[in-house]
């Protein structure tokens, strides 16, 4: 009857709760003189997709920006992606541009959470960025006496166990301007809690009756054995 009573208990289930870390904005910009934006556009599981025809706000400006996020908890999975486009940017006076700039994340019940970056034509002070950074690229410009620092695929690990990765990350040194674009946050991806097999009617009640009568049948043909 023991073997029978665990098999009982372990028909609960022991899934985890939905992830609910999952989004992406495009744009947060903090700017001198109090001048300020966002984040947004923002997507979320509440509002998966969104997007803005373009973006003006102080010295930065861009084309369409789109936010996106899915998951998929059937299977377990779940990402989020961002993209700016047509960036024209200035921070104490240094030009920043780029074509695009986009940012992915993607989460796996069971593996690591990933991110990247590619960027299309993206410059600083004129010079050109790599279409592909390594996380966490780190350019400060100008180099010998830095006025800004310009972050490329910033990865960041979250203590709720998400990463979010931001496309760019722009900071003024002196403590007074920060842009991010394009930043997707996901993971860590979990999966739909398990339905337990009802024990008080319907199958679950015949299928506990069975191993019940199954479990007395074999202390009964025992007992008549000893008996023999």
């Amino acid at each position: 009857m023991a073997a029978v009573s665990t098999l009982l208990m372990g028909m609960t289930s022991t899934a985890h709760a939905r992830s609910t870390t999952v989004n992406a904005f495009g744009a947060q910009i903090s700017l001198p003189l109090g001048i300020t934006f966002g984040p947004a556009p923002v997507a979320n599981l509440g509002n998966p997709t969104a997007s803005l025809a373009s973006l003006s706000v102080g010295t930065v400006s861009t084309g369409v920006i789109g936010v996106e996020v899915e998951q998929n908890t059937t299977v377990g999975t779940e990402a989020a992606r961002a993209s700016v486009d047509g960036l024209s940017a200035t921070l104490l006076g240094i030009g920043i541009s780029a074509g695009a700039i986009q940012s992915e994340c993607t989460a796996t019940t069971g593996l690591p959470t990933t991110g990247s970056t590619s960027l299309a034509n993206a410059q600083v002070l004129g010079i050109s960025l790599a279409a592909n950074p390594a996380p966490n690229t780190v350019i400060q410009i100008p180099p010998l006496l830095p006025l800004i620092e310009v972050r490329l695929n910033e990865q960041i690990n979250n203590p709720n166990g998400s990463l979010t990765v931001h496309g760019m990350h722009v900071i003024a040194l002196s403590g007074v301007g920060d842009i991010i674009l394009s930043s997707s946050t996901c993971g860590p991806a979990t999966l739909d809690p398990v339905d337990p097999v009802p024990l008080a009617s319907g199958a679950g009640l015949y299928l506990a009756l069975g191993l019940v009568a199954a479990g007395g049948g074999t202390l009964l043909m025992r007992r008549r054995r000893q008996l023999v």
